[in-house]
């Protein structure tokens, strides 16, 4: 999620019908893991894989508020060289804001909103956005997995994305980055992008200090009848010591994975072997998709009463999250 700059070192591309696989096991034994994956049978929602038995945490939000002891809010405009937030966005993140985030029933509900706003570090933005995070507060150790059941925004400048940092505050990119998930709004090709409804991306970065940032890209093709935007999916992250993959549906190959001996990974030092905290947000704008906007795709207020139709394919929806501890 921070400063997406022009190098990328592997590039690999998924594709799927959004939820296929026979329900069969991927042994994970490579650098002396032993932890065998196997997809939860069933669907708990359109694509989203079943609900597991074996959990550590569970987050299904029924109720009204966010847990104050899991999660926290992160604020405003974070300019701390590279536009807002490191990558050029256009929007201020708001505080407990229920214009912004909410629950409603039983599902998490982030909105970007057009509209004016000086942010708490005395910013004008002309959106405004949430961002919540388990900072301080609930660490994702190594050994674990973490599954997510999600539908995301549409609309040109959306920029959803779950991704994780070093919980001890180590520095950015030395410290490495998670990004679980990040997707382009953009449903309509334009400048010879093609359209980004069913197409996410994983990711991880590494370095040393900035500007030498370094990261690894996996994405995932969903059916054009099946997308992204349209339909639930899940991903579910197994968090090994020493290895990392990424898994979309009840898929049973990762479409990202990640190990020390990859290159240039392997011309670092592995930064993943610790505890991470997770981060749920929807950027406006930026460099993801090379600064495209569209204002008139964002809401205008609190209903979204220009898309007072179906206000939720503005905004992003989390069904439930698990958090199961491996050993």
């Amino acid at each position: 999620m921070r400063y997406f700059v022009p190098f990328c070192v592997l590039f690999i591309i998924s594709c799927g019908g959004g939820g296929g696989g026979n329900y069969s096991s991927i042994d994970l034994t490579d650098n002396n893991n032993s932890y065998t994956y196997i997809p939860p049978q069933g669907k708990s929602r359109d694509n989203c894989v079943a609900r597991s038995s074996s959990i550590s945490w569970i987050e299904e939000f029924n109720n009204e508020t966010l847990d104050s002891s899991k999660w926290s809010y992160d604020e405003g405009c974070n300019d701390n060289g590279g536009g807002c937030n490191g990558n050029n966005e256009r929007q201020n993140y708001t505080r407990n804001d229920k214009d912004n985030l909410f629950i409603e029933n039983g599902f998490l509900k982030i909105q970007p909103i057009f509209e004016q706003n000086i942010g708490s570090d005395n910013v004008l933005q002309s959106f405004t956005s949430a961002k919540i995070m388990t900072k301080d507060r609930f660490p994702i150790d190594v050994n674990s997995r973490v599954s997510f059941c999600f539908r995301l925004p549409e609309g040109t400048g959306m920029w959803p994305a779950i991704w994780m940092l070093p919980f001890d505050g180590s520095p950015w990119p030395s410290g490495g980055e998670i990004d679980l998930l990040e997707a382009k709004g953009r449903s309509y090709p334009v400048d010879g992008s093609p359209a980004q409804n069913n197409i996410i991306s994983s990711a991880v970065h590494f370095g040393t200090e900035w500007p030498d940032n370094k990261y690894i890209v996996g994405e995932f093709f969903s059916s054009n009848e099946n997308t992204f935007q349209d339909y639930f999916h899940s991903m579910t992250l197994i968090f090994q010591e020493d290895k990392i993959d990424f898994y979309i549906d009840n898929e049973i190959s990762p479409h990202l994975s990640i190990d020390p001996t990859l290159y240039p990974l392997n011309q670092y030092s592995y930064p993943y072997n610790k505890q991470f905290y997770l981060i749920i947000n929807v950027a406006v704008g930026g460099n993801f998709d090379g600064g495209r906007l569209e204002s008139e795709d964002f809401c205008i207020d609190s209903t979204c009463s220009n898309f007072i139709n179906d206000p939720d394919k503005k905004r992003l929806l989390i069904d439930w999250i698990e958090y199961e501890r491996l050993n």
